[in-house]
C-alpha cells in the first residue's frame, strides 16, 4: 500500500537526500508538500480559477504542451485570455521542472518533459464514459503516446482555495498484476521474422509521415488493457482495499501513476505536470511495471526498434 512521505522545507537540498525521494517514489509511495515548494503568485491562481474548459466536456482537462508551447481544449473566444493561460501554465511547468530537477536529480538528465494540465471540472459526479472516469481506481497508460517501459511521473497541485482534493489508492501494480494474471492477457514478445519487422517498419514510415498511429510495444498494449480492466471490474472497484487521501488547498504531491492504483473522488481546480522517466534513469528498475510483467510472463515486452525510434524522436 502507498504511504504518504511528507517532504519538509529544505530537505531536498541536503546531499544525503539525493536519492531518498526517488527511492520512495519507486517503492510506490506519494511525496507530499503542504504548500507549493516554488513561487506561485496569487494573481496567477486567481486567473486560473476564472477559466473555463472549451470543447467537449468529455475531454478531461486543458493541456499545455511545453515542447511546442501550445494549449488545447480551452475556450479560445478571448485570445488575450488564452495567451495569459498559456503563459501561466508555461510558468507552472517550468517551476515544477526546476524544483524536481533538484528533488529528483537522478531522473532529470534523462526524463522527457511531457504535458502539463489544468483540471477545472469538479471530479465528483462528473459525467464521463466509463474508461475516462477519474473516480474509478486505475493505473495510468497513454493510448496515443506509447512508453515502451518508461514510467509516468506526475506532480499535482490543488489550487482550490477552499476544497480538499480527495483520492483513493489501492494495491500497487505488482500486486494487481499477480492478482489478475491470466485475466488480463499479456501479449507475445515482439517478432523478429521478416514479416514482423516489415510491418513495424511500415508503421514507422506511416507515423513519420504525420499520420496518427501509435507505435505500441507489447507492454503498452498490456497497460491499456489493465487500465480498462480495472475500471470495468465492478467487483474490484467495490471490494478492494482502499486508502483515502485528502490533499488540502495549495498542497502538492508527486507519484508514479503507472504503479500506484488511484482514483480522484472529488475536487476541482488542480494543476499537474507529467514527466516520462526512462528505465535507464531509475534507481530500482526491477520494481517498474515492465520488469514486473516480464518476470511474471517470462517474455520480452519492449520492442527495441520502436524504443530506438522513440529515443531519436525525443
Amino acid at each position: 500500500m502507498a504511504k504518504k512521505i511528507v517532504v519538509e522545507n529544505g530537505e531536498w537540498t541536503k546531499p544525503e537526500n539525493q536519492y531518498k525521494y526517488c527511492e520512495e517514489l519507486e517503492n510506490g509511495n506519494l511525496l507530499f508538500f503542504a504548500a507549493p515548494p516554488f513561487p506561485f503568485p496569487q494573481e496567477e491562481i486567481d486567473f486560473l480559477l476564472q477559466q473555463k474548459q472549451g470543447g467537449s466536456k468529455a475531454r478531461k482537462n486543458i493541456a499545455y504542451k511545453p515542447q511546442i508551447d501550445q494549449i488545447t481544449n480551452h475556450d479560445t473566444k478571448d485570445p488575450a485570455s488564452a495567451a495569459k493561460l498559456k503563459e501561466i501554465l508555461s510558468h507552472y511547468s517550468k517551476r515544477v521542472t526546476a524544483f524536481l530537477s533538484v528533488l529528483l536529480s537522478p531522473y532529470a538528465k534523462d526524463w522527457k518533459h511531457d504535458y502539463a494540465s489544468f483540471r477545472p471540472f469538479q471530479e465528483k459526479g462528473r459525467n464521463l464514459r466509463l474508461r475516462a472516469r477519474n473516480d474509478l481506481l486505475h493505473v495510468d497508460a497513454f493510448p496515443t503516446r506509447p512508453l515502451h517501459g518508461s514510467r509516468i511521473l506526475r506532480f499535482f497541485t490543488n489550487i482550490n482555495p477552499k476544497e480538499t482534493r480527495v483520492w483513493n489508492t489501492s494495491d500497487d501494480f505488482a500486486t494487481l498484476a499477480k492478482q489478475f494474471f491470466g485475466k488480463v492477457p499479456i501479449p507475445s514478445s515482439p517478432g523478429y521474422d521478416l514479416l514482423s519487422r516489415a510491418l513495424r517498419k511500415a508503421k514507422q514510415l506511416v507515423h513519420k509521415a504525420g499520420i496518427k498511429i501509435a507505435l505500441r510495444s507489447p507492454y503498452d498494449h498490456f497497460m491499456l488493457q489493465m487500465h480498462n480492466f480495472l475500471k470495468e471490474n465492478r467487483e474490484f472497484q467495490e471490494k478492494c482495499h482502499k486508502d483515502r487521501w485528502e490533499f488540502p488547498p495549495l498542497s502538492c504531491w508527486a507519484v508514479f501513476t503507472d504503479q500506484v492504483s488511484h482514483a480522484a473522488l472529488s475536487g476541482q481546480y488542480a494543476l499537474e505536470q507529467t514527466f516520462i522517466v526512462p528505465q535507464k534513469a531509475l534507481l530500482c528498475p526491477d520494481k517498474s511495471p515492465v520488469c514486473v510483467l516480464e518476470r511474471l510472463s517470462g517474455r520480452n515486452l519492449v520492442d527495441p526498434e520502436y524504443l530506438q525510434a522513440m529515443v531519436k524522436k525525443v
